[in-house]
């Protein structure tokens, strides 16, 4: 592996007196349902105030082919070119308490070398908790509040129930490469998934990115101001309502759905049972069903 500390360049001198009890990751994946990870970016660094500590080398992790950056054609010529950023800021809270916050496009290439790099930075401004926010598509109701999946690096130090009762094998993600090792290196991560109504995945959903800013106060203890964001998330669940009401299919689809919510919501509050616990088979064949929703147009 090549060396870690050099896909990242400090703004200013690297042995700047800087500590944070917190480092909130926002890295965006191949899903950011609701654009949760974007809206809650723009929120916390339009109502806080922060600063530059430094930039990862984007240009060696990043899969330019694979996500076209933007770029502007003006009649005969190219302009503004979007360059990918993946950027650690200083942000303080209401308080004044300060926390690390790292966001940007996840990273395509050298994930080893890049989650080293992380774990550098938090040995350096003494980081006790790293907290991973993201949203997934999933088949949750806009009218019943965001529920919110939490993993971790030491699932024992998790609420009960705050998981899901199952074992399954999946693609990876750079954050889920990250989690095992900050582990694996005796570094505390907690995780949160917020479940983003899957039909409202692909448009801007305030509602999920509100319910990872709740999650991320509570659990690293900062003061968050709501602001304008809670007004923007009961906006949009008020439009959606409003079109909903005119679409008998949709009406009985989100009807079943908080059914389903209902029985979630109500697991989680009771004792896991073993025979609760879905097989491989069948939770393959719930995923199979979900997608083939999605493909059936209601995402």
């Amino acid at each position: 592996m090549q060396d870690p500390t050099l896909l990242f360049s400090y703004e200013h001198a690297p042995d700047m007196p800087l500590r944070a009890r917190t480092l909130v990751i926002t890295l965006g994946g191949y899903i950011d349902a609701g654009h949760a990870q974007r809206v809650l970016d723009e929120h916390l660094l339009n109502t806080l105030p922060h600063r530059l500590v430094g930039r990862f080398d984007a240009d060696q992790v990043f899969d330019y082919a694979g996500h076209r950056p933007q770029i502007v054609f003006d009649r005969d010529h190219f302009e503004a070119f979007r360059s990918p950023e993946i950027a650690l800021r200083i942000v303080k809270d209401a308080t004044g308490q300060p926390f690390l916050l790292l966001n940007g496009p996840e990273p395509s290439l050298q994930w080893e070398r890049f989650a080293a790099a992380i774990t550098r930075i938090i040995e350096r401004f003494g980081v006790q908790q790293t907290i991973i926010a993201q949203g997934f598509p999933a088949p949750a109701p806009h009218t019943k509040p965001i529920l919110v999946t939490m993993f971790g690096s030491d699932p024992t130090k998790l609420p009960i129930g705050s998981g899901l009762p199952a074992t399954f094998q999946m693609s990876a993600s750079f954050t889920s490469l990250l989690t095992l090792r900050l582990g694996e290196s005796g570094h505390d991560v907690v995780g949160l998934s917020a479940h983003v109504p899957h039909y409202l995945a692909n448009m801007e959903y305030p509602s999920g990115a509100l319910a990872l800013l709740k999650c991320i106060a509570k659990n690293a203890e900062l003061d968050l101001p709501i602001g304008e964001l809670g007004t923007r998330a009961a906006a949009t669940d008020a439009e959606i309502t409003n079109t909903v009401a005119d679409h008998e299919e949709l009406r009985d689809l989100i009807e079943q759905m908080e059914g389903q919510y209902e029985a979630l919501a109500n697991e989680r509050a009771l004792p896991v049972r073993p025979e609760d616990i879905p097989t491989a088979d069948e939770l393959g064949a719930e995923f199979e069903r979900f997608l083939r929703s999605l493909e059936g147009g209601t995402g």
